[in-house]
C-alpha cells in the first residue's frame, strides 16, 4: 500500500470531531457538539510532514483541555492555537489544522475573564476555516464548522442547514454532523426531527453532551421531567457546568425552587464564567432573593469579577425581577453583538413572558423566526 492511500485511510477513519452552544461556537450551548477520537498506542498520521503531524496531535491534546464546560482552561486554547499555526506553517495544505486552529479561537469565545469577544475571535476563526474549505471541501469537519458559524453567528438559517445536511452525506457515521443539526433543528422548533438527529448522535457516540441534547429538545418543548432526567443523566455520566446550568432552569419551571438554586450554584463553581454566574442571578430572582440577583447583576455589569456578561442571560435576570424594558434593551444588545443565543429566542421558555410584546416580535423578525 502506498503511502498516499494509507493517509487517505488514516484521515478517512481518525477524522477529530471536537467542540466548536453547542452550541455552541463556545457560548451557545446547542451545537457542533462533537466526539474526540480515542486514543491509541500508535501515532496517528493526519500529515505527511512529520513535524506538522506532531505539532497538530500536540495542539489537539491542549484542545481538548480548554473546554471550560468541563473544568478546562482557556489558556491551553491559546496554546492550541500557537501550535496549530505552527503546524500550518510547515503543512499549508494541511486542512485538519487548519480547522482546528478555527475551532480553537472560537472556544475564546466563553464568557470567562480569559475570553475574548466575538469581534476579536470570528475573523481568524473565519479565515482558517476558508482555508480549510478551499484545501479539502469535502471533509465533515469543515462542514460542520461552518455551518455552526452560519448557525450561531450569522443567523443564516439557510445556509447553516445546508452545511449540516452536507457533513451528514459526507460521513453518516459522525456524531458531531447529527448532534450539530439537532441543536438548528431546537431553534427552529423543528422537535421530532432534532429527536430523530440526537438518537442518531447518540447510536453513533453516546456521551454527556448528547444527553444534554436531549435535555435542550425536551425543555424547549415545554417537556420537563424529561429534559430533568436527561440532565441528571448527563452529569452522571461527567461533571459539567452546562448539565447544572439547564438542570436550574427545568427546575425553576418545575417550581422546585431549592433545588433549582442549588443546580445553578453549582454551575457557577466550574469558573467564573458570566453565562453561569447569570444563570444563579436568574434563579434568585426567580425565588425571590432580589436582592442576591442584583448583586451578581452590578459585579457582571461593572466588573469582570464573574467573567463577561452575556446580554441575553442578563435580559433574564431582568425579566425574572419583572423588568421588562432592560430585559428588552439587553436582548437588542445580544442582537447587535451577534450574540450565538440569540438563535434560541423562538424556543427558550424563559422567553415566554415577552412573546407578546412587539418589541419583542421585532427581534422575532430581525432573526427571521417570525414574518
Amino acid at each position: 500500500m502506498t503511502m498516499k492511500a494509507m493517509k487517505r485511510i488514516l484521515i478517512t477513519f481518525s477524522l477529530i470531531f471536537l467542540i466548536a452552544l453547542s452550541h455552541n461556537i463556545p457560548r451557545t450551548f446547542a451545537q457542533n457538539r462533537t466526539t474526540a477520537i480515542p486514543q491509541t498506542t500508535t501515532v496517528a498520521v493526519y500529515s505527511q510532514n512529520v513535524e506538522a503531524n506532531d505539532l497538530f496531535l500536540k495542539a489537539r491534546d491542549y484542545f481538548n483541555k480548554s473546554d471550560p464546560r468541563t473544568g478546562g482552561k482557556l489558556a491551553n486554547a491559546r496554546e492550541a492555537i500557537k501550535l496549530y499555526e505552527q503546524a500550518v506553517a510547515k503543512d499549508p495544505h494541511f486542512a485538519l489544522a487548519y480547522v482546528g486552529l478555527s475551532r480553537a479561537w472560537l472556544q475564546l469565545g466563553y464568557s470567562d475573564p480569559d475570553g475574548l469577544c466575538n469581534k476579536e475571535i470570528i475573523p481568524p476563526a473565519k479565515a482558517a476555516l476558508l482555508k480549510a474549505l478551499a484545501i479539502d471541501d469535502k471533509s465533515a469537519d469543515v462542514h460542520i464548522t461552518l455551518a455552526g458559524l452560519y448557525y450561531s453567528l450569522d443567523f443564516d438559517w439557510v445556509r447553516a442547514e445546508s452545511e449540516y445536511k452536507l457533513a451528514r452525506q459526507l460521513s453518516p457515521k459522525t456524531a458531531g454532523a447529527h448532534s450539530g443539526y439537532a441543536g438548528f433543528l431546537i431553534s427552529m422548533a423543528r422537535f421530532d426531527e432534532a429527536i430523530s438527529e440526537e438518537k442518531q448522535a447518540e447510536a453513533i457516540a453516546p456521551s454527556f453532551a448528547t444527553d444534554l441534547g436531549f435535555a435542550r429538545i425536551y425543555y424547549s418543548m415545554h417537556r420537563y421531567d424529561q429534559a430533568a432526567e436527561y440532565c441528571k443523566q448527563s452529569l452522571h455520566k461527567q461533571e459539567n457546568v452546562l448539565g447544572y446550568f439547564f438542570l436550574g432552569f427545568v427546575y425553576i419551571a418545575q417550581h422546585k425552587n431549592d433545588e433549582a438554586v442549588s443546580a445553578f450554584e453549582k454551575a457557577s463553581t466550574f469558573s467564573n464564567n458570566g453565562g453561569a454566574w447569570a444563570g444563579l442571578a436568574y434563579g434568585y430572582a426567580m425565588v425571590g432573593r432580589k436582592d442576591d440577583a442584583l448583586k451578581i447583576l452590578n459585579e457582571l455589569e461593572h466588573t469582570e469579577k464573574r467573567g463577561h456578561p452575556v446580554p441575553y442571560r442578563v435580559a433574564a435576570v431582568y425579566l425574572a425581577l419583572g423588568d421588562k424594558d432592560k430585559a428588552i434593551d439587553w436582548l437588542k444588545k445580544e442582537y447587535e453583538e451577534r450574540g450565538n443565543w440569540m438563535n434560541q429566542l423562538k424556543v427558550d421558555p424563559v422567553m415566554d413572558p415577552l412573546r407578546s410584546d412587539p418589541r419583542f416580535q421585532d427581534l422575532m423578525r430581525k432573526m427571521k423566526f417570525a414574518e
